[in-house]
């Protein structure tokens, strides 16, 4: 029998993941699947280690409201920056296994579900740790009824702000989902006679369901309070938490060849913190005491 040589020079592994390539897909798929982490403001790269603190700029807050004798002139204070630490942290998602055989033969294409599944599990790792960085906010509200709000009160939170309150400067308003009834029992998110509602609203897009004096109303099921087993909002400014990454998510794939089965995994190095304590109310029934406790 003759014996075949193969001299081929571009033969290659079609099975190979290319990790970078496989990088960039799972931050596309992120995009679309945080909430609250969508409005995270970036600030250059990350250096350091692990569990080292890095210092971030952050505006004070100017302090709570107060009676005002009418015949003095009102209290004036400056915008003050100052800092605030953030911890460097590792995230990892699951690492994925996925066999050629498997690949090339179940319904559906095992790289591209990874990738899927890999990108929403960073992405609510994301999510719950800007939610975290949230809840640090002194500007608080207290809300009558668990997972209720009423439109007198949302209007009570944007007055939280004063007269800085021009719908262009908020990101969102994020609400567990719990509190979606509410929204479309408020004339001023509904009733389309009035100047400020708009066509559409009630219809969630992307986690969306409308938006409430032109501010978006977002989804999200990752503000609970499981200790007090209700759901939250938060109202969010432009710019309120900032991200340093050390890169995207990172992807390496560890090849066994004797199995024909590729290991992916996937993690990343960032620090997170609020940096504008006047930028995010957060409103719950709950609140937490001054110390910290509930």
């Amino acid at each position: 029998m003759a014996s075949v040589t193969n001299t081929s020079t571009t033969a290659i592994n079609k099975n190979l993941i290319l990790p970078d390539v496989y990088a960039q897909l799972v931050r596309e798929k992120i995009a679309g699947k945080c909430k609250v982490a969508q409005f995270l403001v970036h600030l250059g790269d990350l250096h350091g280690k692990i569990g080292e603190t890095l210092t971030m700029p952050k505006w004070a807050y100017l302090g709570d409201s107060k009676d005002w004798d009418i015949s003095k002139p009102m209290d004036v204070t400056q915008m003050k920056q100052t800092s605030t630490t953030a911890t460097i942290k590792a995230i990892q998602a699951p690492a994925v296994k996925v066999a050629d055989y498997d690949d090339e033969t179940e319904l559906g294409n095992a790289i591209d579900e990874a990738a899927s599944q890999q990108a929403i599990s960073v992405a609510r790792k994301y999510d719950t740790d800007a939610i975290a960085c949230a809840l640090e906010s002194p500007l608080k509200y207290k809300l009558a009824a668990k997972n209720t709000v009423t439109q007198d009160e949302l209007i009570a939170i944007l007055g939280m702000y004063g007269d800085d309150r021009d719908s262009s400067d908020f990101d969102a308003i994020v609400v567990h989902s719990s509190f979606a009834p509410s929204f479309y029992k408020m004339d001023m998110f509904v009733k389309l006679d009035l100047s400020m509602t708009k066509q559409g609203n009630g219809i969630a897009v992307n986690g969306c369901i409308g938006t409430f004096l032109n501010i978006p109303v977002i989804l999200s099921d990752r503000l609970y309070d499981s200790t007090n087993q209700e759901g939250f909002l938060l109202m969010m400014k432009k710019n309120a938490i900032s991200i340093i990454p050390k890169e995207n998510p990172f992807a390496e794939a560890a090849r066994d060849a004797s199995l024909r089965q590729t290991t992916i995994y996937l993690s990343q190095f960032y620090a997170m913190a609020l940096t504008d304590d006047e930028a995010i109310v957060f409103a719950k029934t709950v609140l937490p005491t001054a110390s910290g406790g509930e």
